[in-house]
């Protein structure tokens, strides 16, 4: 071979899998031809004529797109093999933080995730390029700012005062934006309400003014970035469709007039309610002094419920909620990214090909990728996982990483199959 011509790209035939393409539809017998980093070819009808081409012998698993968490926080640093304190650090450490949050992640079956905001947005950007150029293992990355409340620091706060303790400064705000344009984030992310783990009620508090969101959202649009929103209340989610965010997360005190105007934009939004998160404030949160006293715990419990409601009524009307549950906190570390399968069956009444179907193809469509991530179909992306039993029939199989035969990323190997 001529030193100066390209390799030829590698092909890799799946044989004796079924296939969960992404749609929805239940596994079906086939073989799935690889090419480089491009599914090329998926046979229902007998073998693929591929006699040059390397074969997995999948010996009845179940052949899916690789999972996409459509909220993480791989920069907050803890996963379920260490825990990290959120806290402030330079942009090296923080990247090698990323860098470990990444490989935990992808060990777990995640190949693609969106970030739900970076106190490092430079840190996660040298991150994403090293993932992409495979010098260290992790997952595709949309990745975020996090936000800056006029006047205060960028990243979580503490105390969440609301717009009335401050004037508007919207031209602060547009600055914002554009800074993290510069930084060269995917998308820029708003606390529209509180964080009451950190604050108690203040999920229900307001921080913006109005003409903030206004002019954030103008500028956004005209620098080509997507906008992330981190809302509860019936006023901040309608402020967020009307400033044209793009991914909402949490919504869980909706009320009836704001799921209408979510439904009505349904075609041009996607919805993370981020069950993950609820569960861990109530469940683990207490061990950690998150939520611990008896108003923490009451309002957290109120919590559960009303998201049990809102994530039921999102599937009733068809909008498009996508599992991932703001992991990467030391109560609701990475690794622990399937559980939010689980709830999306548990708490809100999808089936699990439904709840497969949220996590791969509609969230490739949230990645800004739709027809080539998430899916099993000629011409889309090589990112695979082969797991052993069928997911559609049982979700918590996902959370068993040793049912996770193989995992395929751009059509290389992160965990090749026994014997390969």
């Amino acid at each position: 071979m001529n030193p100066m011509q390209p390799a030829k790209p590698e092909r890799l035939v799946f044989r004796h899998v079924r296939v969960f393409d992404g749609t929805g539809s239940l596994p079906f017998a086939a073989e799935v031809l690889v090419e480089g980093n491009a599914i090329v070819e998926v046979s229902r009808n007998g073998a693929l004529a591929a006699t040059d081409a390397r074969v997995v012998d999948g010996q009845g698993a179940v052949l899916i797109p690789g999972l996409i968490d459509i909220h993480t926080h791989l920069a907050l640093g803890s996963t379920i093999e260490q825990v990290n304190r959120p806290g402030d650090r330079s942009d090296a450490d923080t990247a090698l933080l990323v860098a470990h949050c990444g490989r935990v992640m992808i060990d777990h079956g995640y190949t693609s995730g969106y970030s739900g905001g970076s106190g490092s947005p430079h840190a996660e950007v040298a991150a994403k390029k090293a993932f992409d150029a495979g010098w260290v293992p992790g997952p595709r990355l949309r990745t975020s700012s996090f936000e800056r409340v006029p006047g205060g620091p960028m990243g979580l706060a503490t105390r969440f005062a609301g717009y009335q303790a401050r004037g508007s400064h919207a031209d602060e705000v547009v600055g914002f934006v554009r800074e993290m344009h510069e930084a060269g984030v995917d998308a820029v992310k708003f606390l529209l309400n509180g964080v009451s783990a950190f604050d108690a009620r203040s999920n229900l508090g307001e921080q913006f003014y109005d003409e903030e969101i206004e002019a954030a959202g103008k500028a956004a649009r005209e620098l080509g970035l997507s906008l992330t929103a981190h809302c509860y209340t019936p006023h901040s989610i309608q402020l967020a469709l009307r400033c044209g965010f793009n991914l909402l997360y949490h919504l869980g005190w909706a009320d009836e007039a704001s799921l209408d105007a979510v439904e009505a934009r349904k075609q041009h939004i996607f919805v993370g309610p981020a069950p993950g998160i609820v569960e861990a404030d109530f469940v683990r949160g207490p061990r950690f002094g998150i939520m611990a006293s008896p108003e923490g715990r009451a309002e957290q419990g109120e919590g559960v419920e009303r998201i049990k409601r809102v994530g039921a009524e999102l599937r009733r009307r068809g909008i498009r909620s996508i599992p991932g549950g703001d992991y990467g906190f030391p109560w609701n570390p990475v690794g622990m990214n399937a559980r939010d399968l689980e709830l999306f069956v548990e708490w809100f009444g999808y089936t699990p090909a439904e709840t497969l179907h949220a996590a791969t193809s509609v969230a490739g469509e949230a990645m800004g990728l739709p027809g080539k991530l998430g899916v099993v179909r000629p011409g889309a992306l090589a990112d695979l996982l082969l797991v052993d039993g069928d997911p559609t029939q049982d979700i918590s199989l996902l959370r068993d990483r040793a049912r996770l035969v193989a995992i395929m990323k751009d059509g290389r190997f992160h965990k090749a199959p026994v014997g390969l």
